[in-house]
């Protein structure tokens, strides 16, 4: 092979062995060409050894160059073992001395005569860079003549295009004498040169060619001009042929990354790929680092600082794998703390040596930087969450929702890492806010899993059986699928949450109220760990069905485990049997991750055949714009014109210390003297004061005979009770209040009261006789059924309430 030492040197590239100049294989259709491949064209070696003679082959025998040489004769050769291609485009080569051409001095043993069997140009096909300066180098010698010279061209482009660009002209006779200097041409130089300097009638020819055009691949070759003899099938020796830029630089991916133990990075580090003719003395790529892992603490350069060099030996790089690719040199620093992932940024920087840019797309955008990241391989880990609304559902995706914690059970938890053959190769307790990590966890080991269990683990013993403390239940398996350890695993989650207790409750006594009547259930109420306090809109489980009543949801019968979601407590009723019984049933709260208490609730309804009791006391509360706010007790022991005189039927009711809400009873009940026109509020204050709940309870108020009812007194006041918009408001209605709690229109319509004017025929009966008009209000109506049975002083608060109006004194 040839020594290129006296090829390069003129240009400043320096010593390179023949083994990098590189030979185009399949591999190499994936990159750019930055430089001339095979220069030499001593691959393949044709004929024996030390044989001298030629051969004429297809241009696909020739690695690295194309002709433009037309099918127009069979090729011809001597050198031992050559076959004729036939008629196709043709390349000649020789071997040294024969017909006495000699290679020049270390030039190696094969050259190319540039006319084969007519006048063409060789080439190849190179990537140049917008406004980049090209060097070449070539040895041109004539063929017959040492008088007149054979000539050819140096050109971008093919010689049968009329915009290809000759930068250089070269003639040269078969024994070195150079008869014209070379002519540069299109902002080319080229130094003149002396006769025969490369020897054996070998001239070395070199420059350099500025190249304006678009970045794009072009041919690039030799086209033959003339020859001494005129005969176009014979001149023009050409050998050690080169036209290569600054060579390219980009990294071969933008990402790679191993598990810290790789302390040698070997499994996709990053690499650097290079493309084109490194000059003698090689280049310098200067690299620097940042990223998220930290210098020294999880890796360290060559240099120990954040930039350093990768030095690139002088070679002509194909861009090949094999050849062309430089692993960047680091170190990762392994240790047993547990630090996640991180990541080192590696950045080619900016240089005059080379050119940052695609390898594959001549031009192209590179890839500067390549992120590789660390994987901490020292840990396994993850969570036990409180998955309150199992959205786990019994799978381990979706485990963590909104607002959910983690949590260990009470301290009771230990996660527990098993082998294939169920024993134990790691166990730690779960942290208190449901973390747990393995650390130090042995790499690539095959078909492990991890189970939840209240009881710990021994290393190298069976695995204890998975398990959760009482009243947790799973929302996730206990135990996990089996998987490989390798680099760091993280997020292998497990769902758990604790069951409601459902609440006992008792209602108060009541009166039964017979045949096919149904009471209100009271209301049902649960509490849970994660849910809190629940009743309304949630949902809520009949165990046991009442053996002595009929349960009822929505007016239809409930059935044994029957579950009521979005409960409303208006529609769970019971149509209890007849008489003083008490009635129970069980049921179980449900709560939002649809697991139901274990130990239900007990509901007791106890009913009596006791009466109703209703207290009726009338005061007046108001005179003019005076409110009269007196507490005052009727007797009966006082004289008959006393302001606190009542009849003794009703002395005991009219006692505003019981069971009345203390204060109560405000106003008087003779309020004195009055004149024509005064204006006097009247209020009639009721009490359910029986030992069951006063129902259908309606109150009927005669307006007395010598004042006349106002009817618009409360006109424009809010709340209404579903009156008609517009209608006069003439009555008040305060149920559990000191205050009213809706105002009543004086017509007939939806709200709870009515005004009959004096002698109305439509008067209900219970009022005896309308003579000067009657105030009448429904207190119980199918929203508010009952008046429930006064327990104490203002309790329950709507046992008692007020029903108001006022009238003018005629």
């Amino acid at each position: 092979m040839k020594n290129l030492r006296q090829n390069f040197q003129a240009l400043g590239w320096g010593l390179m062995s023949a083994t990098l100049v590189l030979q185009p294989t399949l591999v190499q259709a994936q990159y750019i060409q930055r430089s001339f491949l095979n220069p030499g064209f001593e691959s393949p070696v044709f004929g024996s050894a030390n044989q001298q003679c030629y051969v004429q082959v297809d241009q696909s025998l020739i690695p690295g160059w194309s002709t433009t040489h037309g099918s127009v004769k069979a090729g011809t050769g001597n050198c031992t073992g050559y076959v004729s291609p036939g008629s196709v485009p043709l390349i000649e080569i020789w071997t040294s001395g024969f017909l006495g051409a000699s290679t020049a001095t270390n030039a190696g043993n094969q050259f190319a005569e540039l006319n084969a069997e007519q006048a063409s140009e060789l080439y190849q096909n190179i990537c140049l860079i917008q406004n980049e300066t090209i060097s070449f180098s070539l040895l041109h010698r004539g063929r017959s003549s040492a008088t007149t010279a054979d000539v050819a061209n140096f050109l971008i482009g093919l010689n049968t295009n009329p915009t290809s660009t000759v930068f250089g002209r070269f003639s040269t006779t078969s024994d070195g004498t150079v008869t014209a200097q070379p002519v540069a041409q299109n902002g080319a130089t080229i130094p003149t040169v002396t006769n025969n300097n490369a020897g054996n009638g070998w001239v070395r020819y070199t420059g350099t060619v500025p190249y304006t055009g678009a970045s794009a691949n072009q041919p690039v070759g030799f086209a033959a001009v003339s020859t001494a003899g005129g005969d176009n099938t014979v001149g023009n020796f050409l050998d050690e042929v080169q036209f290569a830029g600054k060579p390219v630089v980009e990294f071969t991916a933008s990402s790679g990354g191993a598990a810290e133990s790789e302390t040698n990075p070997t499994t996709n580090p990053p690499k650097l790929r290079i493309v084109g003719l490194v000059p003698a003395g090689g280049i310098s790529v200067p690299i620097s680092v940042s990223g998220t892992a930290t210098l020294g603490t999880d890796y360290n350069t060559t240099s120990g600082t954040s930039t350093f060099n990768i030095t690139i030996p002088a070679g002509n790089y194909d861009g090949s794998d094999a050849t062309s690719v430089f692993t960047i040199p680091f170190t990762v620093i392994n240790n047993n703390v547990p630090q996640g992932v991180r990541t080192i940024i590696f950045t080619i920087e900016t240089s005059t040596s080379f050119f940052a840019s695609s390898t594959t797309t001549c031009g192209g955008s590179p890839t500067v930087v390549s992120n590789y990241t660390i994987y901490d391989d020292d840990f396994l880990s993850g969570k036990v969450w409180d998955d309150a609304d199992n959205s786990a559902n019994n799978t381990f995706a979706n485990i963590n929702t909104g607002s959910e914690t983690g949590t260990n059970a009470g301290g009771l938890l230990n996660a527990i890492l098993v082998d294939v053959n169920n024993k134990v190769l790691k166990t730690i307790p779960v942290a208190a806010d449901g973390t747990y990590t393995f650390l130090d966890v042995p790499l690539n080991q095959s078909n492990v899993k991890i189970i939840l269990s209240t009881t710990a683990g021994t290393v190298g013993n069976t695995a204890p059986a998975p398990s959760l403390p009482s009243n947790w239940v799973n929302t996730s398996p206990l135990t996990t699928a089996t998987f490989d350890t390798g680099t760091n695993i993280s997020s292998k989650d497990f769902g758990i949450e604790q069951l409601p207790d459902t609440n006992n409750v008792t209602a108060s006594l009541q009166t039964n109220p017979g045949g096919t009547n149904k009471s209100q259930v009271p209301t049902l109420s649960a509490t849970d760990p994660e849910d809190g306090n629940f009743s309304v809109g949630k949902s809520f489980k009949i165990i046991s069905l009442p053996t002595n009543g009929i349960l009822y949801y929505n007016n239809i019968a409930v059935t044994a485990n029957q579950v009521i979601s979005n409960y409303d407590p208006t529609q769970l009723t019971l149509d209890p049997n007849d008489g003083a019984i008490t009635v129970t049933f069980t049921v179980a709260g449900i709560d939002a991750a649809g697991k139901e208490d274990p130990t239900p609730a007990t509901v007791t309804m106890p009913f009596t055949t006791s009466k109703p009791k209703l207290l009726l006391v009338k005061r007046i509360t108001r005179i003019n714009n005076q409110d009269l706010n007196n507490i005052v007790d009727g007797r009966s022991d006082v004289s008959t014109s006393a302001a606190n005189y009542v009849s003794p039927l009703y002395e005991t009711d009219d006692d505003s210390d019981k069971p009345w809400p203390i204060g109560y009873l405000r106003g008087l009940i003779n309020a004195g003297i009055v004149k024509l026109g005064d204006e006097l509020e009247y209020t009639i204050y009721f009490l359910s004061n029986g030992l069951s709940n006063a129902t259908n309870v309606r109150i009927c108020d005669l307006v007395p005979g010598n004042v006349t009812f106002i009817p618009n007194t409360f006109n424009g006041m809010t709340p209404n009770d579903g009156g008609l918009p517009g209608a006069d408001q003439g009555i008040a209605l305060g149920i559990g209040s000191t205050t009213p709690t809706a105002y009543l229109t004086n017509v007939a319509d939806n709200d709870r009261g009515r005004f009959y004017t004096a002698n109305d025929s439509a008067t209900p009966s219970y009022c005896g006789i309308n003579t000067n008009g009657a105030v009448v209000v429904n207190i119980t109506v199918p929203s508010f059924p009952s008046l429930p049975a006064a327990t104490g002083s203002g309790t329950p608060a709507n046992s008692y309430g007020f029903v108001r109006f006022r009238a003018k004194v005629k």
